[in-house]
């Protein structure tokens, strides 16, 4: 391949001839033990995923890793036929130590991206983009989790377009001349190719790496079926159930065919010419009555110990590539590895033998991550030229349909209506909304279905409420949990559909959402009532969920005093299957920094502009919440809302708040945070130490 004789020669030895150490080993932290996880790792998310994209089978490849071998030498030996050099300057291939101590997983994901990922994307980058360059910098990355203390078992790293792609920047370092040299070599094409890339494909491939204890590599080494079906875990409400219809992204056949000859005569559905049945996206069928799951550590649900199972971190790293659209999904233990390849239409992972780092010979390891890195990038590639090719062919083919339709005569208009037409009239907002309010305090049920990207959900979420209503024209009390029924019939609960998130915070995320309810009428007629106008904050780690509970008290406290200038909140509520805790309350309007960056059209801004009656507004809002004992101790523009349609101002976020009567030594304060207030209204905005 390289001529022995070629001053590269002895560096590409060195970069490819690599194995892990036989001294590598798990030793832990003292006093901080890796010890087997206590719970799943599905996320709340990882239960949405659409029908249609869900993993249904997977199939054992045990040729993957040749396969993989020879495409490397493919495609080094077009590299260099085409007229590519490799230049030795600028390249370390770095051999550590044989012996390694691999104390959690967040050192096994360092030692691999430092010594496996850095360089094998190196190789990827210049052979696939950048040919005639003789730099070694390179337009990828490998990113790790940041947050070492969360999870010592399992990390995530993920290669992903170098810079910012969603601010259109790959952030070349100016002082460093082989990334001057790789700016100079890219033409705009090529530059504009890749942050488009960067955009669509936030993660092109995700790596899953476990500590190497002994649960992790009895988890890669279990013994995998040539074909099995995949139990894939959904929410486990009953009677409820969705089917998406929407169109899947593209398979590259060309590609997939290599390690799966039998796909090359198919042809993908997602390139059909999209038709206007195409707009039904999905179907839902209601059963009379709609059961939640019974809670975990009930009898049905099982009272055991959590045991991990490799199909819960293969679901997990499934959605995960969805989510991102990536193809390849490597599970890692430092000891041993699997590589995963996800074919979309048909819902099947394609899995790997069992890889061992220390003893592959042929190929070594290093060799064959610098194949998966090709592989990775070269099927991308070709994704993204389907998908652009797709999109200007789908482009002119919706032109098509909307010219039919605007062709097509005018139905006539059905005159009367039908016995059983329950459409109510159009009501005034408020009263609508406050029917909806009254409606939905006494259910104990929401049923949460996610509707954005990737997700839309088969089965619901069942979120049970925990916490009375707050909004002032309700007086309900919240009913023994063990009054829960087993069964729900439609009046008796109601639905949320949340779209994709405004935000994270250290309380959780929020997403807006619309909500559906039935309700009876005097006539005897059901209606259905509709608002889009909601938000839920969602909290998962502990840590979150005890700052939204107090949230949730605050809220209460505040109710309980007939305060203004806060949002109405509807409750409190519990995923029974993620244990996840939701707060719904109304959207009720855009903060003021949010504002300000639409106004000045900057991307960031360290003071806002307010008229007087909203800096008039928003001081007797904080005089009020002072007034009900409650300290906010967040005084930012992020917190501080405005409607724009009414200019009602309202404060928000209470996670942070202290309530005076529960610091029975201490006189609240409350000049320090009516002075940052006011500071911030008038533009001379700095941070306060509130004590």
């Amino acid at each position: 391949m390289i001529p022995s004789d070629d001053p590269f020669f002895p560096l590409f030895k060195k970069a490819f001839d690599y194995n892990y150490g036989v001294g590598i080993h798990y030793e832990p932290i003292p006093n901080k033990p890796v010890l087997p996880p206590k719970s799943s790792p599905l996320t709340f998310y990882d239960r949405h995923l659409a029908s249609n994209l869900i993993l249904k089978q997977m199939i054992h490849i045990p040729s993957m890793v040749d396969i993989l071998s020879k495409m490397c030498d493919d495609s080094m030996e077009k590299y260099l036929a085409n007229g590519g050099k490799f230049y030795p300057e600028g390249l370390h291939a770095s051999r550590e130590a044989a012996t390694h101590n691999f104390q959690n997983a967040h050192a096994v994901s360092d030692y691999y991206v430092r010594y496996v990922g850095q360089l094998s994307h190196k190789f990827a980058s210049k052979i696939l983009l950048h040919p005639n360059c003789r730099s070694w910098a390179s337009l990828f990355y490998m990113e790790e989790t940041l947050n070492y203390e969360s999870n010592a078992f399992l990390t995530e790293a993920w290669l992903r377009i170098r810079g910012n792609p969603a601010a259109g920047s790959l952030r070349f370092h100016q002082d460093i001349a082989p990334e001057v040299e790789l700016q100079g070599c890219l033409d705009q094409a090529t530059t504009e190719k890749i942050i488009d890339i960067g955009r669509r494909h936030p993660q092109l491939a995700t790596w899953e790496m476990f500590a190497m204890t002994e649960v992790a590599i009895a988890l890669c080494q279990k013994r995998l079926a040539s074909t099995s079906d995949f139990a894939w875990e959904r929410c486990g409400t009953t009677g409820f159930q969705t089917t998406s219809h929407s169109p899947f992204p593209p398979d590259t056949i060309e590609f997939v065919s290599q390690f799966v000859p039998s796909l090359k005569s198919t042809r993908s559905k997602a390139l059909k010419k999209p038709t206007a049945s195409d707009t039904k996206s999905k179907s839902v069928k209601i059963s009379r009555v709609v059961r939640p799951p019974k809670p975990v550590g009930t009898a049905s649900r099982g009272r055991r110990q959590y045991r991990p199972e490799i199909r819960s971190y293969i679901q997990h790293a499934w959605a995960k590539a969805v989510v991102n659209d990536s193809t390849f999904i490597i599970l890692h233990c430092g000891r041993y590895e699997r590589i995963g390849i996800r074919h979309r239409e048909t819902q099947t992972l394609y899995l790997s033998g069992l890889i061992d780092p220390i003893n592959t010979q042929d190929p070594r390891y290093r060799k064959l991550q610098i194949a998966l890195h090709i592989a990775i990038v070269q099927d991308v590639l070709e994704r993204h030229e389907i998908t652009a090719a797709s999109g200007s062919r789908a482009k002119r083919s919706a032109e098509e349909i909307n010219d039919e339709t605007d062709a097509a005569p005018p139905k006539k208009r059905r005159k009367g209506s039908s016995k059983n037409d329950t459409t109510r009239p159009v009501m005034n907002a408020r009263r609508l909304n406050l029917e909806i309010t009254e409606a939905i305090s006494t259910r104990m049920i929401a049923l949460v279905n996610l509707q954005y990207g990737a997700y839309c959900s088969p089965t619901p979420a069942s979120f049970i409420r925990l916490s009375s209503s707050c909004a002032p024209s309700v007086q309900s009390e919240l009913p023994p949990l063990e009054d829960l029924k087993s069964g729900y019939k439609a009046s008796e609960y109601f639905t949320l559909t949340m779209d994709s998130p405004r935000g994270e915070g250290a309380t959780g995320v929020v997403h807006p959402a619309s909500l559906e309810v039935q309700v009876l009428n005097p006539s005897g007629n059901i209606s259905v009532l509709k608002r889009n106008d909601l938000i839920v904050k969602l909290a998962f780690a502990k840590e979150q969920q005890d700052r939204l509970r107090h949230e949730s008290k605050v809220y209460d406290h505040l109710a309980r005093h007939r305060v203004k200038g806060i949002p109405t909140v509807h409750g409190l509520f519990l995923d029974r299957d993620s244990g996840a805790l939701g707060l719904l309350m109304d959207n009720v309007g855009q903060s003021l920094i949010e504002r300000e960056l639409e106004r000045s059209g900057e991307r960031e801004a360290e003071q806002v502009t307010t008229t007087k009656a909203e800096r008039r507004a928003f001081l007797a809002a904080m005089k009020n919440i002072h007034n009900a004992g409650v300290r906010h101790m967040d005084i930012r523009a992020e917190n501080l809302l405005v409607n724009p349609a009414t200019g009602v101002v309202v404060i928000i976020d209470f996670d942070r708040a202290q309530l005076a009567h529960e610091n029975l030594h201490i006189a609240p304060n409350y000049n320090i945070e009516m002075l940052c207030l006011k500071r911030l209204l008038e533009g001379r905005y700095r941070q306060v130490n509130y004590d």
